[in-house]
């Protein structure tokens, strides 16, 4: 079941984007999985997942961690899908010396300015991926992408966030990418730090 839900988002995300998935992203990042569902309440919860690596930009190293995992102290989301409890992602980045480059803890609110608040209410932040080729011609920053999506479907907004080697933080909508209608959204472009 697992081959073939990442065989099924492949194909949706080499038909949204035109562009081949990199190979550098884990299933567990890309892959909305349900891992448990509350016989009681009819809750689904995504599968948690855990990634560290040692990652490169601008000539430096540095230690990447991503952990994503469902919580219960967001506001659910319900959906003709479902019941579901959304999502929090921790992002921490060390330098080569161990002090912290940055440290988040990621939730689709950080996303809000570019989202519509209806879609913001019926979506989760479904995670938060390191991506090897924007970060090779990024000028010595770090980029990352997430989606916030709606649940069992393959429709999300994507986003580029981007970590300067001084520790700044901005998030942009990816507009190559976004399969989703989102009509009056404000500027494409947050700087958060």
């Amino acid at each position: 079941m697992k081959y073939l839900l990442l065989i099924i988002f492949a194909c949706l995300l080499w038909n949204c984007t035109g562009k081949k998935p990199s190979s550098n992203v884990s299933d567990e990042q890309t892959v909305f999985q349900i891992d448990k569902v509350d016989e009681q309440t009819g809750l689904q919860r995504m599968q948690s997942s855990q990634f560290s690596d040692v990652i490169e930009a601008g000539g430096k190293k540095y230690q990447l961690y991503i952990e994503r995992s469902a919580t219960d102290s967001l506001p659910h989301v319900k959906s003709e899908m479902g019941l579901f409890a959304d999502n929090r992602v921790v992002l921490n980045i060390k330098r080569n010396d161990q002090s912290n480059l940055y440290n988040k803890i990621f939730t689709k609110r950080d996303f809000a300015s570019l989202l519509t608040e209806s879609y913001l209410e019926k979506s989760v932040l479904e995670g938060l991926v390191f991506d090897h080729e924007k970060t090779e011609s990024a000028n010595g920053n770090i980029v990352l992408a997430a989606s916030v999506s709606f649940p069992m479907t393959d429709l999300y907004v994507p986003f580029t966030i981007i970590i300067t080697p001084s520790g700044k933080m901005s998030i942009e909508r990816d507009e190559e990418a976004v399969d989703v209608p989102l009509s009056e959204q404000p500027e494409d472009t947050v700087s958060v730090d």
